[in-house]
C-alpha cells in the first residue's frame, strides 16, 4: 500500500545525522589513535558537524509535527527515536564543549582562558562525541529497518549500508574542510596531506564498500518473494526510479567520485569534485530509501478505504460554516 508517513524533512535528517555522526567518529579516531595532537585541524570539519546535527534535529522537530513537545521524545520507554535523541544530544554536547576549547584559533581574547580550563578534558569530549556520533551512523539505518511493515526497510543490509554511507560522506566532508579556519606550521602542513591521503583511500574503500552492498540488498529484493519489496527494487531497477538509481546514486555518486578519486589523484576534480558528488550521493540515498515505503494493506483496510466519502461527495457541501439549518 502507498502513503508516505515521512517526507523530505526526515530524508535530510537522515542525511544530515549520519554526516555528521561519522565526523564526530573519525575526528576521535585521528585525533586520539591515528595522528595524536591533530585536533586543531578538525576545528572547522566539527563545526559542520555540529552544524549538520543542530539543523537535522530541526527537521526532525518540524516532521514530528507538534515542536512545543518535542521534549516528549526523551520518556518514552520503547520507541528507537529517543535513542536518536539520546546519542544526538550527546554528540552535540561533549563535541561543542571540545570545539569551544578551540576557539581561541579565532584570535578572540576572551576564549584564551576557557582554551586552557577545557585542554584537559578535550580527548573524553572527543571521545564521548565519537563514540556517540558512531552510535547516531548506525540509528539511522536502524531507525528504518525496525519497521517490519516496509519490507524495503525490514533487512539488516540497510543500517549497514546506511553507515558505510555516512562513513564516505563524512570523508568528503572532511577532505573538504580539513585545516580550515586555522593557522598551521610547517608540521601541521604536513599532518594534515597526510591526514587527507588517509581519508582519500579510506573514502575509495568505502565507495566501493557501498557499490556492494548497496546492489546486493537491491538485486535481492528484485528477486525476493515478497510482493512489496520486489515492487520497490523493479522500480529502482527499471521502473519509473531507474533513472534516479543508475543515473544519480550508483553512477554520479559512486562510480564517477570513484573513478576522479582513482584516476585523478591531486586534480580538483580528485580534492573537490568527487567529494561534493559523493555527499550529493549520500542524500539521494536517503531520498530514495525514504520514499520506498511501501508497504502490504491490512486486512480489510483497502475496503475500508474504498467505502469512505469522496472529497466532492453532495453531503459534505451541504452545510457551510455559520450556517444554522435549525
Amino acid at each position: 500500500m502507498k502513503h508516505h508517513y515521512w517526507e523530505a524533512p526526515i530524508v535530510i535528517y537522515l542525511f544530515l545525522g549520519g554526516l555528521g555522526g561519522g565526523i564526530f567518529f573519525l575526528s576521535a579516531l585521528f585525533d586520539l589513535i591515528i595522528a595524536p595532537g591533530s585536533g586543531l585541524l578538525f576545528f572547522a570539519p566539527v563545526f559542520f558537524a555540529l552544524a549538520a546535527l543542530a539543523l537535522g534535529c530541526f527537521f526532525l522537530v518540524f516532521e514530528l509535527g507538534q515542536p512545543p513537545v518535542f521534549w516528549r521524545v526523551f520518556t518514552t520507554k520503547t520507541a528507537i527515536i529517543k535513542w536518536g535523541a539520546v546519542l544526538l544530544s550527546v554528540a552535540m554536547i561533549f563535541g561543542f564543549v571540545w570545539w569551544a576549547s578551540y576557539l581561541y584559533v579565532l584570535g578572540w581574547e576572551w576564549t584564551f582562558g576557557l582554551a586552557a580550563a577545557l585542554e584537559g578534558v578535550r580527548p573524553i569530549m572527543l571521545g564521548v562525541a565519537g563514540v556517540a556520533g558512531f552510535g547516531i551512523m548506525v540509528y539511522t539505518g536502524v531507525m528504518l529497518s525496525t519497521l517490519k511493515a516496509h519490507a524495503f526497510w525490514a533487512t539488516p543490509a540497510l543500517p549497514v549500508l546506511f553507515t558505510v554511507s555516512a562513513l564516505s560522506t563524512a570523508c568528503a566532508a572532511i577532505a573538504l574542510s580539513l585545516g580550515g579556519a586555522v593557522d598551521v606550521n610547517v608540521i601541521g602542513a604536513v599532518v594534515a596531506e597526510l591526514i587527507h591521503e588517509i581519508v582519500h583511500i579510506v573514502d575509495i574503500v568505502l565507495v566501493v564498500a557501498e557499490i556492494t552492498v548497496l546492489l546486493i540488498m537491491v538485486l535481492s529484493f528484485y528477486g525476493a518473494g515478497n510482493v512489496c519489496a520486489h515492487e520497490v527494487a523493479a522500480r529502482w531497477v527499471r521502473g519509473k526510479t531507474a533513472p534516479l538509481f543508475w543515473g544519480g546514486m550508483v553512477f554520479g555518486g559512486l562510480l564517477l567520485p570513484l573513478a576522479l578519486y582513482v584516476l585523478g589523484a591531486g586534480s580538483t576534480g580528485s580534492e573537490v569534485l568527487a567529494p561534493i558528488l559523493v555527499l550529493c550521493g549520500g542524500l539521494l540515498l536517503r531520498y530514495l530509501c525514504v520514499y520506498s515505503d511501501e508497504r502490504a494493506p491490512l486486512p480489510g483496510e483497502e475496503r475500508f478505504y474504498e467505502r469512505l466519502p469522496k472529497s466532492d461527495a453532495e453531503f459534505l457541501k451541504a452545510w457551510t460554516k455559520g450556517e444554522n439549518l435549525y
